[in-house]
């Protein structure tokens, strides 16, 4: 195992010099830049073929103009699909509002029957209907993971308790507080 760490090593290590220098008009760009390290600058610029073909400042400019302006497209996409996936989240959590307010309607009217633990249930499905969705949908981000995740385990206590008490209504033996 050792053995192959070193002669990975030794391989890569004729490559790096290359790669941390750059091309000449990259370094010298580098060099004159005084608001950013000179390491990330040659770094991000020396993975750019346009930079790295570049004769002068001017073509290395150019490079990081167009690589900045592709991130930042690539950027607004990621928001703009999350925006669009929030919406839908918030979509979810109006039907859940919505569903806990029948519960607790239900709940106070001294209603407690299959209609509202369907109403329940149907709070309980959307907090991870949002997790799934910030997960897999286009963006590809959830900022509301542990929320969903609390929201979700509060969601079935809610469920857990309402059926209890359908149950007890059923049955009548369960002495509960």
């Amino acid at each position: 195992m050792q053995a192959v760490v070193v002669v990975v090593l030794l391989a890569i290590l004729p490559i790096t010099p290359v790669l941390a220098i750059g091309s000449p008009a990259i370094s010298a760009t580098c060099a004159a830049v005084t608001t950013q390290p000179r390491e990330y600058c040659v770094g991000f610029l020396s993975g750019e073929p346009a930079a790295m073909a570049a004769t002068g400042a001017h073509g290395v400019a150019a490079a990081a103009m167009n690589t900045t302006a592709r991130k930042a497209a690539s950027t607004s996409r990621v928001i703009a699909d999350l925006v669009d996936e929030l919406w839908t989240c918030h979509g979810y959590y109006t039907t859940m509002v919505e569903s806990l307010s029948g519960v607790l309607v239900d709940f106070r009217d001294g209603r407690i029957d299959n209609v509202t633990l369907d109403k329940a249930y149907n709070a309980g499905h959307q907090p991870m209907g949002c997790d799934a969705l910030l997960l897999h949908g286009n963006a590809h981000k959830n900022p509301f993971s542990k929320e969903n995740g609390e929201n979700d385990k509060l969601a079935r206590l809610v469920v857990a308790i309402t059926s209890l008490l359908a149950r007890k209504r059923l049955v009548g033996s369960l002495m509960l507080p």
